[in-house]
């Protein structure tokens, strides 16, 4: 008789049998098969977390930021970026120096230098958790794209080093942050176009005296009320808004974000027929073989 041990896998799963044995203890017969069997097992969705650890990102400069080196000058390129499965907006201008908006890639450390000069360094210094590699976001409309719709459970969120040295002490554009400042990313979900629901996070929040002042460090950013999405989206508010919007630099850093699949791959019925008939055919084939084998045995037992 034989016996397999099966688990929950991903559907579909297949099962190899290289060699198994059939017959009795004294007359045991090889017999060498691969039997692809399609087991429909309901379909196991797991959680995937990016990390972009896998990504190389060059250093110099440290960065991808979508400037592929070919963009004409005064013109723009909108090519996501991809990680993890998961698609980055990025649009890369080639004006006034090279600007982005959307997401960049980043492995920078530093935590000192202020100004936009140094606006791909997160502040905490490199990727959550001592890891290397992270994302930035710059400007509203930053979004993310599910390779299928699913649940996005959420992601360490921290600032950049620009936009918590303008808060913490100020700049051209604004004043240092004081009680009742605040700065906030909100993060929208989307499924087929239609707006699933919300969440916000605050990167600063001085609103009370007992509120926990600039984001230092990383944090989580429950993103599981957004329901199953296709696409997440970004946008920036906060209390520093002059006559021309936000003046607090629209920047967050971003790693191990976390997902989980609302479906599987489906399987082709047509691919499982065939499948099947392979796998009837083949044990038949053994069971004809038994019945030789024990037909043999019984011969030999009656003949002594």
């Amino acid at each position: 008789m034989l016996r397999m041990k099966t688990g929950k896998r991903k559907a579909p799963a297949f099962y190899c049998m290289e060699r198994f044995w059939v017959g009795t203890s004294s007359s045991q017969l090889p017999v060498r098969i691969v039997v692809l069997l399609a087991a429909v097992l309901g379909g196991v969705a797991h959680a995937t977390t990016v990390t972009f650890e896998d990504l190389s990102i060059p250093t110099p400069p440290g960065y991808i930021n979508g400037d592929t080196g070919s963009v004409p000058s005064g013109q723009s390129v909108s090519t996501p970026l991809a990680a993890g499965g998961l698609s980055f907006s990025n649009t890369f201008t080639n004006d006034y120096g090279g600007y982005w908006t959307g997401f960049s890639f980043s492995n920078v450390v530093d935590t000192t230098t202020q100004g936009y000069g140094n606006q791909y360094a997160s502040y905490p210094g490199g990727g959550y958790s001592g890891s290397a590699n992270y994302a930035v976001a710059y400007g509203d409309g930053a979004t993310i794209a599910l390779p299928v719709a699913g649940v996005v459970s959420g992601f360490e969120i921290a600032n950049t080093t620009f936009a918590y040295l303008s808060m913490r002490d100020g700049d051209s554009f604004q004043d240092p942050f004081t009680l009742g400042s605040w700065f906030l990313v909100t993060a929208t979900g989307s499924l087929q176009n239609a707006l699933t629901g919300s969440a916000g996070f605050y990167l600063a929040d001085l609103r009370t005296g007992s509120s926990p002042g600039i984001l230092a460090g990383w944090s989580w950013f429950d993103l599981s009320g957004l329901g199953t999405v296709d696409s997440v989206s970004f946008a920036f508010t906060g209390s520093a808004t002059g006559l021309y919007g936000l003046n607090t630099p629209a920047y967050f850093a971003a790693d191990n974000i976390t997902y989980v699949p609302s479906s599987v791959p489906e399987i082709d019925p047509a691919s499982l027929g065939n499948v099947a008939a392979v796998l009837m055919g083949t044990l038949g084939l053994l069971e004809r073989r038994r019945l030789v084998v024990r037909s043999k045995t019984l011969s030999k037992r009656l003949s002594l």
